[in-house]
């Protein structure tokens, strides 16, 4: 699945020339965070979003003597325009962050979280043509049907311990791997929650599996037992 398949196409955008005002007012109206900001040949400029708003609102503390003579003066100046600007154009954020129709929805989702970023607006030969935000792909991951294959039970297990082969943080752990009709099961010790529930979690995304039945047990948490 790509963007192009969840992203919002009657996408609301202004100009950069719009009162701040103005924007704010869209947001409220509309229940969105953000605008995409666009001139006058539908290109995408800059995006103004709740935060920028929030910034203008905050009391403009002056600049000490020392952050000017370490700061950027383009970055100093870039604060003061986005913290006493009265139009779109000047509290908007720039460069934007975007992508195209095509990109897999899971590219996206890696981009937003690894940037920060709340939306992506999607552009389309220099247009802006939708924009996907993380709600987006919420709803994507919630609606979309789990592939599925009939896999043996040999399969499952072979797969599993492919998989824990392949990390370096189950090396301290004992774990015997079993399957049947299609149910994965732990049985072992493991050193900590964490990994008695990562471990779960590698199993249950193992296509095929229908359930995990765990029964690891937590290493510190066994009583030891003494002869005599």
């Amino acid at each position: 699945m790509n963007v192009s398949q969840v992203m919002t196409r009657d996408v609301i955008s202004i100009p950069p020339e719009t009162p701040i005002h103005k924007a704010a007012r869209l947001m409220v109206d509309h229940g969105i965070s953000g605008l995409p900001v666009v001139d006058d040949d539908g290109v995408l400029v800059g995006i103004i979003s709740e935060g920028d708003l929030i910034l203008r609102q905050k009391r403009r503390e002056p600049v000490s003597w020392w952050r000017a003579f370490f700061d950027d003066g383009e970055r100093l100046a870039r604060d003061y325009q986005k913290a006493t600007g009265t139009i779109v154009g000047e509290l908007m954020t720039q460069p934007v962050i975007t992508a195209g129709p095509t990109l897999p929805l899971e590219v996206a989702a890696a981009i937003m979280d690894n940037c920060r970023v709340r939306r992506l607006p999607i552009v389309f030969r220099n247009q802006l043509v939708g924009i996907v935000t993380r709600g987006d792909l919420i709803k994507a991951l919630a609606t979309a049907p789990r592939p599925g294959r009939d896999v043996s039970d040999a399969g499952l297990q072979a797969q599993m311990t492919a998989r824990m082969a392949h990390e370096r943080w189950t090396s301290s752990c004992n774990v015997v791997i079993d399957a049947h009709d299609g149910v994965i099961s732990l049985l072992g010790v493991v050193d900590s929650e964490t990994k008695k529930s990562a471990l779960e979690t590698m199993a249950r995304t193992i296509e095929g599996c229908r359930s995990v039945d765990n029964q690891l047990m937590i290493r510190s948490r066994l009583t030891p037992c003494y002869g005599f």
